[in-house]
């Protein structure tokens, strides 16, 4: 499942992005994804959501930050695509 109007900042060192990264993996979910190691990607983030904290979830525009919401939101989502 490919999500297109979303972006995920993470960085590999992080648990909280290994949480949201693992149930991606496991729901088989696709999305642009960002490395905040990579160089500038840090600062496009800060820029974009306000602060530099990951895993970020940027969803058209708006960022959600704490790892259960965003596997909360990606699993609401999920079900919205199956039922729908």
């Amino acid at each position: 499942m490919y999500f297109d109007n979303m972006v995920l900042y993470y960085k590999p060192t992080c648990p909280f992005c290994h949480k949201v990264l693992a149930f991606m993996e496991q729901e088989d979910i696709a999305m642009p994804m960002r490395d905040t190691l990579e160089p500038g990607v840090k600062d496009d983030l800060i820029r974009i959501a306000g602060k530099g904290q990951v895993p970020c979830l940027i969803v058209d525009g708006v960022p959600m930050f704490e790892s259960d919401d965003i596997v909360r939101f990606l699993g609401d989502l999920i079900l919205e695509r199956e039922e729908g």
